[in-house]
């Protein structure tokens, strides 16, 4: 009896020891987004699991540099935007110097959320420059082209677009002075 007893006692204490013994690594990002994973990240502290994922036996920060808690941020307060408008160049502008320099013009109301991104497209082409509500355009060739404006979320989300403006662009045609007047005759036909 005692022999069945001492085993029992000795089975018990194995179990308890093999239980399920995990670490897992718990961060947060720079928009304050907890992460977790079984592979250390820098910043990140060390959560054991025991067979029971509310154990956190060991709260032991991954890197040795000292941590410091962080800042409590403000909620952030989602922006819904009211308008979103190309002001300058007009709808239907055209333009007739050989080289014209168009200005654009962009209002956003309320003012851009520091998140996120303002994008400006020419002709369907992303310009260089993000969150520019007032721009230049040179060397853009002649004909019609379309302007439009798009606010993304950081995660790449259209919250708003624009109404497209289109606006033309026609250089002055040069023209030989003999050509003009009275003295013009119609080609002559070939043949005859």
């Amino acid at each position: 009896m005692k022999t069945r007893v001492l085993l029992l006692g000795c089975l018990l204490a194995l179990s308890s020891q093999a239980q399920t013994r995990r670490e897992v690594y718990e961060w947060k990002d720079a928009d304050g987004v907890k992460h977790y994973s079984d592979y250390p990240q820098p910043g990140a502290r060390k959560i054991i699991l025991n067979g029971s994922p509310t154990s956190t036996s060991s709260t032991t920060p991954v890197t040795s540099a000292p941590q410091t808690p962080p800042a409590q941020r403000p909620a952030v307060k989602e922006v819904v935007y009211d308008r979103l408008q190309i002001l300058s160049p007009e709808n239907g502008a055209s333009f007739f110097d050989a080289d014209p320099t168009i200005n654009v013009r962009i209002e956003v109301q309320p003012g851009l959320a520091p998140t996120h991104q303002l994008l400006t497209f020419l002709d369907g082409k992303q310009l260089p420059g993000e969150n520019t509500t007032t721009r230049q355009l040179t060397g853009v060739a002649r004909g019609v082209h379309s302007l439009i404006c798009v606010i993304v979320s950081p995660d790449g989300k259209e919250l708003m677009r624009s109404e497209s403006v289109a606006f033309n662009l026609k250089q002055p045609t040069v023209t030989n002075p003999r050509n003009l007047g009275p003295a013009v005759r119609p080609p002559q036909p070939k043949g005859g």
